[in-house]
């Protein structure tokens, strides 16, 4: 299994002052720098770069390696796996850093990981991303055989139809996640939060906002975290967690029913498909 963590998210919008604002004044990323004419916001454990493009597209997502020979060791598993590498889009990360692009354009930029800003922000460590797929299986043929993620948990129709997989690319439960959609798109974005309470702050913080929570507090299932989410200006959902579930590396994958208690064991569940 592979050792890296999600550093920061690239995303394309056309209301690039919207999100900007939203992001800073909502997420507490205060530090923005202008890059080449992109957007970079930072704050403690969470960086976000906005281009201009169609809204509610994954530019790209930026893993971590600790260091740079595992970056070295991630680069030359690719390269073998058949793994077409690209120059990296990233801002953030040093000229070592490689992308590649998955079947339905998703690019995943890995490079060595770097201590984010300093600051007094509420806690919301960036933890995972969610994208929308047509073609599921081929997403997790792509992220298992080539790019060396591990499948956590896998949720299924009766007719056996995968509607979502969970991949991990360190012990947390997932660090990555495709569903099944109508097309190809990003789901949501998740901030781990380091307690019950912190979600209990961010839910406060966002009312003062008059920011609607759409959906929880709950507990999903898959990754047995605590949620709550709320939605940026293009619509996409931003949820905020606490105490995703640790996995040993030696843990079988999990099978679970496509129902809402399978997304939300406390009571409705936002399915996608039904």
């Amino acid at each position: 299994m592979l050792n890296v963590k999600l550093h920061h998210l690239s995303f394309s919008t056309d209301q690039r002052d919207q999100m900007i604002e939203f992001y800073r004044d909502q997420m507490g990323m205060t530090e923005i720098e202008e890059v080449g004419g992109d957007v970079v916001l930072r704050a403690k454990n969470r960086i976000m770069h906005f281009v201009d493009g169609p809204k509610n597209r994954l530019n790209y997502a930026a893993y971590g390696a600790p260091d740079q020979n595992v970056l070295d060791e991630l680069r030359q598993k690719h390269e073998t796996a058949g793994v077409t590498l690209s120059p990296s889009p990233s801002p953030v990360f040093g000229e070592d850093a490689y992308a590649i692009t998955d079947p339905d354009g998703n690019q995943m930029v890995f490079g060595v990981y770097s201590e984010m800003a300093d600051d007094q922000s509420m806690a919301g460590r960036m933890q995972h991303v969610v994208v929308a797929s047509t073609q599921v299986e081929a997403m997790i043929a792509f992220y298992s055989d080539k790019v060396g993620f591990a499948v956590t948990d896998i949720v299924r129709k009766d007719d056996g139809v995968i509607t979502s997989c969970f991949m991990r690319s360190n012990n947390e439960h997932h660090s990555f996640a495709v569903f099944l959609g109508e097309t190809a798109k990003l789901d949501h974005n998740c901030y781990e939060s380091s307690s019950w309470n912190d979600i209990r702050d961010w839910a406060d913080h966002f009312s003062d906002s008059e920011i609607t929570i759409f959906w929880g507090p709950g507990r999903h299932g898959p990754g047995n975290n605590l949620f709550i989410m709320v939605r940026d200006p293009d619509g996409n959902p931003v949820e905020i967690s606490a105490e995703i579930e640790q996995v040993p590396e030696d843990r079988e994958t999990g099978n679970w029913e496509h129902n809402p208690r399978t997304l939300n064991y406390w009571g409705k569940g936002m399915q996608r498909v039904e």
